[in-house]
């Protein structure tokens, strides 16, 4: 991203309690970051302006003008860092379970990951929601970061009962799930997704493991809480 915070990117928390996953602001940089972040996600991203984000970070203007050529581009780091940091979450939680079936290690990750956005609703109305809105640019961003979780996917091949898979079945898998993340974000109900787990893990299984086998996985983890 060419940003102060590349190798280590997050942001802290909306409220005044230590988050897990997100560091505390350290840098001009981070707080103008931070505070896009916030800003669009109280008020969406069309509506919000750079004045919103100066006020919001607490720093001058120029401060801004310095470090970013518009809104859009402070958007767009902003979204590169948190994704940064789904990712890693993620990685970390599915490569932690090596050895386990994959659809265990699936599920797996599926939990951090939802556990991750209900615990920062903001991030996840701006990494989710708001970067649909925006431009060319942005959707691309999107495609992008949705193509980085495609590797978890590629051991299933194996199990798959239909034998070879179309090559783009994990972007299929994924967009399922992403989907029934986007409408429960958009709709304000960002703490129920780690409930939805069970549902996100029948809609990324399916093509893998066929309906049957993935509706299976799904009642065993519902019953397991």
């Amino acid at each position: 991203m060419g940003s102060s915070s590349a190798s280590d990117p997050g942001f802290p928390p909306a409220s005044s309690s230590p988050s897990p996953f997100f560091y505390a602001v350290r840098s001009e940089r981070e707080r103008l970051l931070e505070a896009m972040v916030r800003s669009a996600a109280a008020k969406g991203y069309e509506a919000t302006t750079v004045a919103d984000v100066v006020t919001a970070s607490g720093l001058p203007r120029e401060t801004f003008e310095a470090m970013f050529a518009d809104k859009e581009a402070c958007f767009l780091e902003a979204y590169d860092a948190a994704v940064d940091v789904l990712v890693a979450h993620v990685a970390g939680i599915y490569e932690g379970a090596a050895g386990e079936p994959w659809p265990d290690r699936i599920a797996a990750a599926l939990r951090a990951l939802a556990e991750l956005l209900a615990a920062e609703a903001d991030i996840a109305r701006m990494a989710v929601v708001e970067v649909t809105a925006i431009g060319e640019d942005a959707r691309l961003r999107f495609r992008g970061a949705l193509g980085r979780f495609t590797p978890f996917l590629e051991e299933g091949r194996a199990l798959a009962p239909a034998g070879d898979l179309p090559a783009d079945t994990a972007s299929f898998a994924i967009g399922g799930a992403v989907s029934m993340i986007f409408d429960e974000v958009r709709a304000g109900r960002t703490d129920e997704l780690p409930g939805m787990v069970p549902d996100l893990a029948f809609a990324v299984l399916t093509p893998y493991l066929g309906p049957v086998q993935a509706e299976a996985e799904m009642r065993r983890l519902r019953a397991a809480g």
